[in-house]
């Protein structure tokens, strides 16, 4: 059960930050890498990324079936469209605008005529009778 569920996060992984063109690409990077491993007994899968990965692309024999594999060649597809209809002309009228806020008198302080005087009666300090 652990082991579905890893591949499970694993696929979600790569699918999350990776084309899915490029995931599936890489039975083709497994099948190229036993060609060089039928070729070369000595090469590493490490050998095999450093060959085809940092150190460029060299055009050899089999240098199509290198650039199918996953991550080596960049294919953008993007197509954008930016249109926008000016106005003929523009005009603005200042006298006509609303004003949207009310301009007030800034008064932290505690105010009295804020008060109403029918509360006031509700709050009596207590009688001695």
């Amino acid at each position: 059960m652990k082991r579905h569920f890893s591949i499970f996060l694993l696929t979600i992984y790569l699918f999350s930050f990776t084309e899915v063109k490029e995931v599936l690409k890489f039975p083709a990077l497994i099948e190229h890498y036993q060609e060089h491993k039928s070729e070369n007994k000595n090469i590493s899968i490490i050998g095999f990324i450093a060959l085809h990965y940092l150190s460029g692309s060299q055009k050899d024999s089999d240098y199509e079936k290198d650039m199918k594999l996953p991550f080596k060649a960049h294919e953008i597809s993007s197509v954008s469209f930016a249109t926008q209809d000016l106005p003929k002309s523009f005009e603005l009228n200042l006298a006509q605008t609303k004003k949207f806020f009310e301009e007030k008198n800034q008064n932290f302080h505690y105010a009295e005529s804020f008060i109403n005087p029918h509360l006031l009666s509700f709050f009596q300090p207590p009688e001695l009778i």
